[in-house]
């Protein structure tokens, strides 16, 4: 294992309001002492924590899309523990896993190590900081459009959720502006392994998925693994994924010996179940859109009939309206990558 590397950390001391965490986060107990925080559905989305109690402090993964988001599931903690936060983890450099990391340091300055893969931190200099810029300015376009639309709205129940999706959207663009990007502390290659009286923690990189710096965070005694985005409970979400590579690494992840899965994104899912779909919907996506593009499809072409393959395959197989939602997206990922146009 490479040397573990300390940097200096960016930070900004903000204090917007704080969220009520029963609205954020359903906290449940997947086995004594690990907790899986399960972000309710919002307008500006949240990711999933796992919360892990360890001999005198707290390991949290991922922190979710902006600081009162993570200040409101550290609210919640103290409801189930006084042990301070030490360790966050980053499972990737994707917005609704890190934004939060300068909660962390602003409540506990002296004492907490943001942990990430080498990879992700590097990811989130150079791709996570100027996404942050340009959300700043695209936000409020976002904005304007939900106003328009709330004023073209009749419906009362349309107006209310559009009045509720503009005010989470104004509160989000006043907190990217205040916030200052949160860079990992601690970094390592391959694995960093925690062996505490009370349970051993292994943070794990196993080969590029969603992105190429994913880790799980794997508790081989309770046999519960984190898998942030690299696996969760809807479909792929692929722009900055690597397909081929994320069969593999789904490989390298199921051998290990686990009964739950705390996901990026839906409930805890038992089993590998959810690694079988999976690893057989990413293969015959690339398979079917290899195909298309080998007999001369262009990408809207290949669009429509790779979806029209997979959807009495995979339709039902994922949570309502899902497969519809994402699947295109996938397609066009499939079709850069099999082009040579990305990776």
């Amino acid at each position: 294992m490479k040397a573990l590397r300390w940097f200096g950390i960016l930070m900004l001391l903000s204090a917007p309001s704080l969220w009520p965490a029963d609205e954020l986060f359903e906290l449940k107990q997947v086995v004594p002492g690990v907790y899986a925080a399960i972000a309710k559905e919002q307008y500006k989305v949240n990711c999933n924590a796992a919360v892990i109690l360890l001999d005198d402090s707290v390991l949290v993964v991922d922190t979710h899309s902006k600081p009162s988001a993570a200040r409101a599931l550290q609210a919640q903690i103290k409801t189930i523990t006084d042990k301070p936060v030490k360790f966050v983890v980053n499972t990737h450099f994707h917005w609704d896993h890190y934004q939060g990391n300068q909660a962390y340091l602003d409540t506990w300055p002296k004492d907490v190590q943001i942990i990430s893969s080498e990879a992700t931190r590097e990811n989130i200099e150079q791709r996570g900081i100027p996404r942050v810029k340009h959300e700043i300015i695209a936000v409020p376009k976002e904005i304007e459009k939900l106003k328009d639309d709330l004023a073209k709205a009749s419906d009362p129940q349309q107006k209310a959720t559009i009045q509720e999706n503009l005010r989470q959207t104004e509160e989000y663009l006043e907190e990217l502006k205040s916030m200052r990007v949160t860079l990992p502390t601690m970094t390592f290659d391959r694995s960093l392994i925690m062996y505490q009286k009370s349970r051993v923690v292994e943070i794990l990189w196993l080969g590029r998925a969603h992105t190429e710096g994913d880790v799980f965070v794997y508790l081989p005694n309770e046999k519960v693994i984190a898998s942030g985005d690299a696996l969760q409970g809807y479909m792929p979400y692929m722009a900055d994924g690597y397909p081929y590579d994320w069969i593999k690494t789904l490989e390298n992840a199921e051998r290990l010996d686990f009964d739950y899965v705390i996901g990026g994104h839906g409930d805890v899912m038992r089993g590998k179940a959810q690694f079988e779909l999976w690893k057989s919907y990413i293969g015959d996506l690339m398979a079917e859109t290899a195909d298309a593009y080998a007999q001369g499809a262009t990408m809207a072409e290949a669009e429509k009939s790779v979806a029209a393959r997979l959807q009495p395959l995979y339709a039902n197989k994922f949570p309502p309206r899902v497969f519809e939602q994402s699947v295109i997206g996938t397609i066009q990922k499939a079709y850069r990558v099999v082009s040579a146009s990305t990776e």
